[in-house]
């Protein structure tokens, strides 16, 4: 019975000391809020963007175009050469008038009535086990003899070949850029969070001080002192953290559907559980910047 009263007091405190700063909690609030909603927000961009560039990579191949003219044994002996590679799936033959028909497909007939004949080149589509493994394929085929034999450009063999490792690249490192600028950002609001609560923990324990006086001559412990103030702390945290989550479903409900008939051929979707994992990490992240905003100020205020 003591401990529901005990419990009961605790909460009746912390909404006593939310309504006598309110300023100050209102800061704090929104403070917290901004830094998990930032925290959010990168983790969710964080998957989203993972997702992108695996679907980019499962569609990495090699393209090696071929001279017009190319002999037809040459040809089917470097695709032999490729199949034999381990880290070789398939190599498929493209010809002039496929290669043509596909661009039709693609970009309409309008452009493609506009070409002189058919300027595009037949090619060997290389599909690989492991699209990791894309620089180490380019470099063997760089080396087979027979390959500079049949390339388009054999004075520059480099030109012959396209392969999609150069734009995962570049999505890597813009992705590593904006993971660094987004954790400078929650790591400044996460300490501007830090300063609020404890600015509001500290005039919470100025206005009590003579209570917190009463309370000491008396023998109250001093768990049974500070945990009001601790609490208050928590739930400035958890509102902020409330609010967070709140937003980013809100953002994901307007923003993916809108993202996904953008990029329709790229995986941008985001699940249920991977929502409840970014919910969880952001009510955690807010019970630790409460707790030790709130702990650092009584260390610092209140000498019990």
């Amino acid at each position: 019975m003591a401990m529901s009263i005990n419990v009961g007091y605790f909460l009746r405190e912390s909404m006593q000391n939310f309504k006598r700063n309110w300023v100050m909690t209102l800061g704090a609030v929104i403070t917290i809020y901004l830094s998990l909603l930032l925290v959010g927000v990168f983790l969710v961009t964080g998957s989203i963007v993972n997702s992108v560039v695996k679907s980019v990579e499962d569609k990495v191949s090699i393209q090696i175009f071929l001279k017009d003219g190319a002999s037809s044994d040459d040809v089917s002996a470097l695709q032999k050469a490729l199949l034999a590679d381990s880290m070789v799936q398939g190599v498929d033959y493209t010809s002039k008038t496929a290669a043509l028909a596909k661009l039709k497909e693609e970009m309409g007939s309008e452009i493609t009535d506009q070409l002189d004949g058919n300027p595009l080149p037949a090619s060997l589509d290389v599909t690989l086990k492991d699209t990791r493994n894309v620089e180490t394929v380019v470099a063997s085929i760089k080396g087979n003899a027979l390959f500079t034999k049949v390339a388009d450009h054999p004075d520059d063999p480099e030109q012959s070949l396209k392969y999609g490792q150069q734009i995962v690249r570049q999505l890597f490192a813009v992705t590593q850029v904006i993971r660094w600028v987004e954790a400078v950002f929650v790591g400044m609001l996460s300490l501007v969070a830090l300063i609020f609560i404890n600015n509001t923990i500290r005039l919470a324990i100025y206005a009590r001080r003579k209570e917190i006086g009463i309370m000491r001559l008396v023998g109250a412990s001093n768990w049974f002192i500070r945990t009001p103030f601790l609490l208050e702390g928590v739930a400035q945290a958890l509102v902020g953290a409330a609010l967070a989550i709140a937003t980013i479903i809100g953002l994901q409900s307007l923003a993916l559907p809108r993202l996904g008939e953008a990029l329709p051929f790229m995986s941008v979707a985001f699940s249920a559980s991977s929502t409840t994992q970014v919910a969880a990490i952001l009510v955690l992240g807010g019970v630790v910047i409460g707790l030790a905003g709130s702990g650092f100020a009584m260390r610092r205020y209140m000498k019990v």
